[in-house]
């Protein structure tokens, strides 16, 4: 067989003529040529070169620089296959509507096939996959029957194009060679009849005497043209390895039932040729393994693998931004996949209690407990890295099945944010405008059940000299360089400048995605310290369940996290706020002190002009005020000049309080006589000293502890006040003049100062200590 063993094109004035004019050829036979190319349509009857049998693609247009009309195919739309020389053996693997071309103008212009289905028959159940995909080794897919543009007549006006022929079988033959086919779709006849489920091309198998007269698998030759081609492919080695992952949900380092493995998990494996392979996991509710090694790796196997640990080692934005950490890492002999891994009559599953159940274990500084006492494993386990596929057992063989399994395990785990607020309107939730207190001492309480001393996985105390081996493990994975990380079973920790701390728990102590039900009163306890002076306006402790989950369908996909749950619910955490609010004296001013010259002298006139004068009981004037009216501002209505407050000789410090001067008429006010009775007249005094005791006392509006417990704020004190005055009730009028009048003869002195709330946080008693 020669390079150039078919015609690539021949001056034929009949089919020329025919196809030219759009009418249909003779049916004895047909015209035109096909041949083998690259994918680019650039190098015809490419047939000693190919390496690959994906490398293969089908023309059947002109050559290059030849004219459109040339060795062309009649317009229409074709099937094509892929056979042995002899035509006896087909070798397409798909389904023969799968395999379908349309021709205009002599070219190939459209691939119909891409939108039907194929289905391919596997491990005895039918199995649908697209036209475009098809299944290899490990249940993997990959894109098959590319349509690319021909390099030489892909763009106007013919649009011409080249299609892959793969899939198909190897050839029996032992020179590598293969025969491609194309035939008329309506010239198609299989010898049995049409097999809508397809699998191996088509069901046109030969009848009891051999081969229908004539008919390869439907093709007619006079119907059809052929072309040999040749590859020379090595056949790869594979079946080396598969990779498996699992959700260890409990953390226990083991497969346990009900456990679920994990699918679309990213990994990386650098083989002994220095070729690292990335990939996922996949779906195995088939039967096939998870992931096989495909790469050609003879003479390899003595050499150092890797898995890459990038993967798997970090918590943070690996593997679609899981948060977990890997819990154990060992080789098995491989073992096919159990779909439902919830019973004892799953013969596959294992438990590694026994001896035999894996080849090799790994040893991590990991809380991890080991249930099974076989001497085999640590009490921890380790992430797997380096290995050398040999010493696994792993020999150069060629065949479908991995021969072992490295599977890992990996549980997710719960960050905890806890936030320290300074509640400054008392409400017990964090406003807007309320901020963080930092250096605040806040603790982990871990679930008794998770501690050595309950027979529990943790240590009761890590530091850098108890459990120095788990702290620096910690430490070197995750960051924490707190120590002790843990004592007697706490995590004591401090806000940060921002007044927040998070804390990230480790470990589930729920299992799966359902409440905790075995140990209901086994929960983790988040709380904060107390100290004198400050006062908590929330919980200040908060208990909660961690539980390792997996997302996706049935809990097999990741992310794999930690999520808190409100304790033995089902109802998500969320952030810990803890809200405090502390409280600093005062002593107030009678109205008495605000008249004398000493209180006058605090005043400042603008702050009455602008802001007393703007409050109901003092814009306008009243019937009780005799000595002066409001507004104040220091004369009648008439313009006559109230009087002076006090003796001249009596001012100092250049305080004015003479006649026709604000602050007189204010002094006057606060000691008016009420000789009418009206008790509207005693609450606005006791209000306005009131008032001058919040801007000269407080330094503004602040929320005040009352007298008879609980707290309010002199905003709504004040406005309950006027509201009280603007209205006829007495009863409310005197009750509000009396609490005022108690607020103002609060002091430090007497050991009653008015306690409130500052506006700052550094103005509060110190903080607590840590525990």
């Amino acid at each position: 067989m020669s390079i150039h063993s078919k015609p690539r094109f021949s001056f034929l004035p009949m089919f020329a003529a025919l196809v030219l004019a759009g009418l249909p050829m003779a049916a004895n036979a047909l015209s035109g040529a096909i041949f083998t190319t690259t994918e680019d349509g650039g190098i015809v009857n490419e047939n000693v070169r190919y390496g690959s049998k994906l490398e293969v693609y089908l023309d059947g247009g002109p050559r290059m620089n030849a004219p459109a009309f040339a060795a062309a195919l009649p317009d229409g739309n074709y099937y094509f296959q892929v056979t042995d020389p002899s035509g006896k053996d087909l070798l397409s693997r798909d389904h023969i509507s799968c395999r379908e071309i349309k021709v205009e103008n002599g070219v190939i212009t459209e691939y119909p096939g891409a939108g039907g289905i194929n289905y391919v028959k596997d491990k005895g159940a039918w199995q649908a996959v697209s036209c475009t995909q098809y299944p290899t080794n490990g249940n993997k897919t990959m894109a098959v029957h590319e349509f690319n543009s021909d390099i030489d007549h892909g763009g106007d006006p013919l649009y011409a194009m080249v299609i892959q022929l793969y899939p198909y079988d190897d050839t029996p033959n032992k020179g590598g060679v293969y025969k491609a086919w194309v035939t008329p779709v309506g010239d198609y006849e299989p010898i049995n009849q049409f097999d809508n489920t397809g699998g191996m091309g088509a069901t046109n198998q030969p009848n009891q005497e051999g081969y229908q007269a004539g008919n390869f698998h439907g093709f007619i030759p006079r119907f059809a043209k052929t072309d040999n081609f040749k590859v020379k492919e090595k056949k790869p080695q594979y079946g080396i390895i598969a990779l498996r992952n699992y959700h260890d949900a409990n953390l226990n380092c083991r497969l346990d039932l009900g456990e679920k493995f994990i699918w679309q998990w990213q990994y990386g494996i650098e083989d002994g040729l220095n070729v690292r392979n990335d990939d996922n996991t996949n779906d195995e509710s088939s039967g096939d393994p998870t992931t096989i090694l495909l790469k050609e790796a003879l003479g390899q196997l003595n050499d150092i693998w890797s898995l890459d640990h990038f993967r798997w080692t970090e918590h943070q934005d690996k593997n679609l931004n899981s948060q977990y950490f890997t819990t154990s890492g060992y080789v098995h002999d491989y073992q096919a996949f159990s779909s439902l891994n919830t019973g004892p009559e799953d013969p596959n599953l294992w438990d590694g209690d026994d001896a035999n159940d894996f080849i090799q274990r790994f040893v991590m500084e990991m809380p991890c407990p080991d249930l099974f006492d076989d001497g085999l494993a640590p009490h921890t386990s380790n992430e797997f890295s380096d290995f050398t596929p040999a010493a696994l057992g792993v020999e150069p063989l060629v065949d479908s099945d991995p021969q072992i399994t490295i599977t890992l395990s990996q549980v997710g785990f719960a960050n905890i944010k806890v936030k320290k607020i300074f509640d400054t309107n008392n409400n017990g939730i964090q406003d807007g405008n309320e901020v963080g207190l930092a250096n605040w001492p806040v603790r982990l309480k871990y679930a008794p059940s998770l501690l050595e001393s309950n027979g529990g996985p943790v240590p009761d105390t890590i530091s850098s000299t108890v459990n120095a081996d788990v702290y620096a493990e910690v430490v070197a994975r995750f960051g924490l360089t707190a120590d002790p990380l843990l004592e007697n079973g706490y995590a004591n920790r401090m806000t940060d400048v921002n007044g927040e701390m998070t804390f990230s728990v480790l470990l589930p102590n729920g299992y799966g995605d359902a409440p905790l039900t075995q140990y209901p009163s086994d929960f983790y306890q988040v709380e904060e310290a107390t100290a004198q002076g400050w006062m908590a306006t929330s919980s200040i402790t908060i208990d909660f369940d961690v539980r390792s989950e997996a997302s996706g369908p049935d809990g097999r996909h990741p992310p794999i996290m930690g999520n808190a749950y409100q304790d033995n619910s089902n109802t998500l955490l969320g952030d810990v706020v803890f809200t405090n609010i502390c409280f600093n004296e005062a002593s107030f001013g009678t109205k008495g002190y605000w008249h004398n010259k000493n209180g006058l002298g605090e005043m400042e006139t603008a702050f009455v002009t602008s802001y007393i004068n703007s409050l109901d009981p003092y814009d306008s004037e009243t019937s009780y005020f005799g000595k002066g009216d409001e507004p104040f501002d220091g004369m009648f209505t008439n313009g006559t000049l109230v009087d002076t407050a006090y003796k001249n000789d009596s001012i100092t410090d250049g305080i004015s309080a003479g006649a026709g001067t604000v602050k007189a008429e204010v002094s006057h006010f606060l000691i008016d006589g009420n000789g009418g009775g009206d008790p509207r007249e005693q609450l606005a005094q006791q209000l306005l000293a009131f008032l001058f005791n919040i801007e000269y006392r407080l330094g503004g509006d602040a929320v005040l502890m009352m007298p008879g417990g609980g707290t309010m704020s002199t905003a709504d004190i004040v406005a309950a006040a006027i509201s009280a005055w603007q209205g006829t009730d007495a009863a409310a009028q005197n009750h509000y003049k009396t609490l005022l009048d108690t607020f103002n003869n609060m002091k430090v002195a007497d050991g009653n100062g008015v306690k409130y709330v500052p506006s700052d946080p550094s103005q509060c008693p110190a903080l607590p200590v840590a525990y």
